[in-house]
């Protein structure tokens, strides 16, 4: 029996992956030039569906880059004047204030707990921007769209909002008029390998880009937006993931059903953890778990690891503070329910 990866990314592919990628070969896309009308094509394909079953404003630019944690570094280096302000509760968020100062940017850090709501009280009117993770990988944590709703509300004129979205994109519902600057990879909720992030951005972020006028690096924002503007990318892009990603949205349902869907699977786990002593949730308060990524606490992980292994299913390390007590699952779309259900008998007969 094939195994299965349960991991928080990269993780179980969209199953329909192989064949496509043989189409993508049987096309003549993959040999391309990424000026050539073909790329063009696609591009504004893929964008277009993007649009459509995420419901991206038709006002908000998409763009191409590497990976999430370059948008980490776009954002210091083409938009912000001088300060940064980071909500984070767990390490890639930690991550991202450590990436924005190293760049030389005045950070203000306000961490809060993983069982704590977002402190929207602590916005400090020096920060150009406000910045959020939407689902935290490292702990299973969620910023939920009525919290970021009210950050949106109480921000000052001159603020901004850039949400990781990584966790959550193509898993949730996204309300992407509450912040200018959306970013993910692809290998999470998308299902797809690794090896391609989007950035999403609002007509606010790119006059910001327009007013700081910052060139000095290759990927600088006005850069990016130019060219994804002629549906083209300034440097060789992911024309695989590209394609694999116009077609596997185009297959797929609307993400109101997505989002259904896994929070469907997470209510049937937790009924599971409620009456099963042997793990306990890292996220007791349900608001603020993220419907993606779960993090159980368990008194020895690598046996728990052991144990799913010889069941053929991979479950994820912890991550930073919480390696040593927990173990992440991925409840990503690409993982079939009939591939869930045999992990949720698994974790009720422990």
């Amino acid at each position: 029996m094939k195994q299965t990866s349960f991991y928080p990314g990269p993780s179980t592919i969209h199953p329909s992956i192989p064949s496509l990628v043989k189409d993508a070969y049987d096309t003549g896309i993959l040999s391309a030039n990424h000026r050539s009308s073909d790329f063009m094509e696609l591009s504004f394909a893929a964008k277009s569906q993007l649009r459509s079953q995420l419901n991206v404003p038709d006002d908000y630019d998409v763009i191409f880059i590497s990976s999430a944690t370059e948008a980490w570094e776009i954002l210091p280096q083409s938009l912000t004047s001088k300060t940064s302000q980071h909500f984070f509760n767990g390490t890639f968020g930690l991550k991202w204030a450590f990436t924005t100062e190293n760049l030389g940017i005045e950070v203000i850090k306000s961490p809060f707990n993983v069982n704590e709501s977002l402190p929207i009280d602590q916005i400090n009117s020096l920060a150009d921007w406000l910045c959020v993770t939407a689902c935290e990988t490292s702990n299973g944590t969620m910023v939920d769209q009525n919290v970021l709703q009210e950050l949106f509300s109480r921000r000052l004129p001159h603020q901004l909002i850039a949400v990781d979205a990584t966790s959550a994109l193509g898993g949730v519902i996204l309300n992407f008029q509450l912040a200018d600057y959306w970013f993910a990879s692809c290998q999470k909720c998308l299902g797809l390998p690794a090896g391609l992030g989007l950035l999403i951005v609002s007509p606010a972020a790119i006059e910001r880009g327009r007013l700081l006028g910052e060139r000095s690096h290759y990927n600088s924002f006005l850069n990016l937006v130019e060219h994804a503007r002629k549906e083209q990318t300034h440097y060789t892009p992911n024309v695989l993931n590209i394609y694999l990603l116009w077609r596997t949205l185009a297959a797929g349902p609307s993400i109101v059903v997505t989002d259904r869907r896994l929070r469907d699977r997470m209510v049937g786990l937790n009924s599971i953890i409620e009456s099963n002593g042997a793990l306990d949730w890292l996220v007791s308060n349900v608001s603020l778990r993220s419907p993606t990524v779960i993090t159980l606490k368990t008194s020895d992980p690598m046996e728990l690891k052991e144990r799913a292994l010889s069941q053929k299913m991979i479950l994820g390390n912890g991550y930073g503070a919480w390696k040593e007590n927990t173990v992440r699952i991925a409840n990503f779309p690409a993982m079939g329910d009939i591939q869930f259900q045999i992990f949720m008998e698994w974790i009720s007969n422990l």
